[in-house]
């Protein structure tokens, strides 16, 4: 038979004769034949790629949001190319060089900063785009996030009711809005209660691990003690608990604490972690179908859908 109608078979097409069909997939069977998706995509407008840039992939969090995402695509014949950008914009920019060269359908991007100039451009260019886990300024795109200062509301709520005041905290970057965000939380909560927030007590890290346990230890080591802290994602948590194990302090006894993100650990630790959880497989979910209707309709306007967190209570502050 034809290329063509070998075509149609494996594309489900009509206008193939039943015994014909049954025929070329019998042939497909009997070579182990899969079709070439490069040559696919170079023989057709309609590219079965998505392109996804994380930040940061050692991170739990992006691991259920792609998760979430790709369980989306996938039923919709799409393919997922993943790239990490390592926190890196210069990475990033070339990785979405990367996702343009192999003409991908789409891109959704967990961006380093709040601007970028190659996103601009792609978007200018008809690119279809998502952003994840923080805000743009520069594209004005879809954008797919968690609740995060009512998030950290909620948890620096959930210390004053116990009755701490001297409360610290190891936060995200400023130059993230979800950094800027969380910390909007914590002051929020703070002035609601009337308590003093002590800038001695306010650190600023990177989300890193190496960042909360070298900022934990810089707080832990002033006298008094602050009585709770709340850090402002897994990582930076898992450094936090590193330094005040270390240090022989006692949770709860001597300090409470809180963190952002919520995973299967948090429940494992001793004390068991109250956290801040994130929808991370349902940002997933959203974000990918937020792409597909940006790929149908690439002329409406921008929508920016913002996912509630739950304050997860364990043992962690008592």
């Amino acid at each position: 038979v034809s290329p063509a109608t070998v075509s149609r078979v494996i594309n489900g097409q009509p206008h193939v004769a039943e015994p014909i069909r049954e025929r070329v997939l019998a042939a497909i069977h009997d070579l182990n034949y899969r079709p070439n998706r490069t040559a696919q995509r170079l023989r057709s407008a309609n590219s079965h790629l998505v392109g996804v840039i994380l930040s940061d992939i050692k991170n739990p969090f992006y691991t259920l949001v792609l998760g979430g995402l790709e369980n989306v695509l996938a039923q919709k014949g799409l393919s997922v190319l993943i790239c990490n950008s390592n926190t890196d914009q210069v990475r990033e920019n070339d990785f979405i060089k990367l996702m343009l060269a192999e003409g991908v359908a789409g891109l959704i991007v967990a961006p380093t900063q709040e601007t970028s100039d190659v996103l601009a451009e792609a978007v200018r260019n008809g690119l279809p785009l998502v952003i994840i886990d923080r805000r743009m300024t520069r594209p004005k795109t879809d954008v797919v996030l968690a609740d995060n200062q009512n998030g950290a509301r909620q948890a620096i709520q959930h210390l004053l009711q116990l009755g701490h005041r001297h409360i610290a905290i190891v936060n995200g970057p400023q130059h993230l809005t979800s950094g800027r965000e969380r910390y909007a939380g914590f002051l929020e909560a703070m002035q609601e209660a009337g308590a003093i927030v002590d800038e001695r007590l306010v650190r600023f890290g990177d989300y890193q691990l190496h960042s909360g346990y070298a900022l934990t230890r810089d707080l832990l080591s002033r006298s008094p003690l602050p009585s709770a802290l709340f850090i402002a994602n897994n990582l930076m948590t898992i450094g936090a608990l590193n330094a005040i194990h270390e240090l022989g302090i006692n949770i709860p006894n001597e300090i409470a604490v809180i963190g952002f993100d919520d995973l299967p650990w948090a429940a494992s630790l001793n004390p068991p972690l109250t956290t801040v959880g994130q929808p991370a497989f349902d940002i997933g979910v959203h974000a990918a179908e937020l792409l597909l209707n940006r790929m149908e309709f690439p002329n409406r306007p921008a929508r920016a859908v913002v996912l509630g967190t739950e304050l997860l209570v364990r043992a962690s502050c008592g």
